[in-house]
């Protein structure tokens, strides 16, 4: 790794998924005439500070540090400045909703639990899909999800993301997660080695210290699944939470950060060799394993909140229901709605 761092469903399923591509193929471009995206259709930016969460660890914020390089935060009015409060993704939530940032780009799986208990946040839109993935030996009996009933996981920690993705993904083979498999926590860092010395079967994480890793067990480690694959890969997995009460009184203000970010989610998927440089300044990681990595997401799911990002949220939330994340009598398309507000149009 060394090397690597330069400083140191069913029908119904298949169907929503389906519609869901077919809003993305009539989607226009940022810029080119998507509805909402005129400044003159929603109030005006304030001026005054935006306070945005930022951890320089996650390459899922990267819209952040290419918005303001790019001068998009500037052209669309939005006054945005950056407040670190460590790697801890769900600290993001926390914070956005104690006040103590006003947004914060984060995964939806991270956040829907919060939100079905009531934390005040409201998505305004997202950037990307495809940054989670699962590893395994190569050559191992381990090497699709079916072999990993009884086997030991290795996650970041025992509410991440990436938990939460894989199991859903071993619920829908008829893996019970909670009885079936065993999880062991690790940092970052170390689940490679975890899974080199045997310690663990199979390992799930984010990017981009999940791809660093196989990328530097290329011969060793095989990826077995993903966001960027299978029934979740035309989804979104990060979205833009902002605080409710910052969309009510700075309506114009959560429009212009929203609409910056996508403008700059929009340029990535453009643009992964110059984004990748410009992550640099924050990661210790080579400009061109970040590109790697940026080209491997999907940065072309990027749109502002409407019935897509409702889709969305709703596939999402009815993966968390059945693994008993959510709870059962929660309507999640009714949630979905309610935590979904589209600052772009009116």
């Amino acid at each position: 790794m060394s090397q690597i761092l330069r400083s140191s469903f069913d029908f119904s399923r298949r169907k929503l998924l389906r519609g869901t591509a077919a809003l993305a193929v009539g989607a226009p471009l940022i810029g080119v005439g998507l509805p909402g995206l005129s400044r003159a259709a929603a109030s005006q930016p304030t001026g005054e500070v935006i306070k945005a969460g930022w951890n320089g660890s996650g390459i899922c914020l990267i819209s952040q540090p290419v918005a303001q390089a790019k001068g998009f935060f500037k052209k669309h009015g939005a006054n945005v400045e950056f407040v670190n409060f460590g790697s801890n993704f769900a600290q993001g939530v926390e914070a956005v909703a104690a006040g103590k940032v006003d947004t914060y780009v984060n995964f939806i799986l991270q956040y829907l639990k919060p939100l079905e208990q009531g934390v005040n946040v409201r998505f305004t839109g997202t950037v990307h899909g495809g940054c989670i993935r699962v590893l395994a030996k190569t050559g191992s009996k381990e090497i699709d999800y079916k072999a990993l009933k009884g086997k030991s996981i290795g996650v970041p920690s025992i509410d991440n993301p990436a938990k939460q993705y894989l199991s859903v993904e071993l619920q829908k083979i008829g893996i019970n997660p909670q009885t079936e498999v065993e999880w062991k926590v690790f940092p970052n860092d170390l689940l490679g080695e975890a899974l080199s010395k045997g310690e663990v079967d199979a390992v799930s994480g984010a990017d981009p210290a999940i791809y660093v890793t196989l990328r530097s067990h290329r011969k060793e480690f095989t990826e077995i699944g993903g966001l960027h694959l299978g029934t979740h890969k035309d989804l979104a997995c990060c979205a833009i939470g902002v605080r409710e009460d910052f969309v009510v009184n700075r309506r114009g203000d959560a429009a212009a950060f929203t609409r910056a970010l996508l403008e700059s989610a929009q340029w990535i998927s453009q643009n992964p060799d110059e984004s990748a440089e410009i992550f640099t300044q924050y990661s210790p990681i080579e400009r061109p394993i970040l590109a790697e990595i940026i080209r491997s997401h999907t940065h072309d799911v990027h749109y502002p909140a409407n019935d897509r990002l409702i889709q969305h949220l709703s596939a999402y939330g009815a993966d968390l229901q059945e693994v008993g994340i959510l709870r059962r009598r929660t309507d999640v398309k009714a949630l979905a709605r309610k935590v979904s507000v589209d600052v772009l149009s009116s």
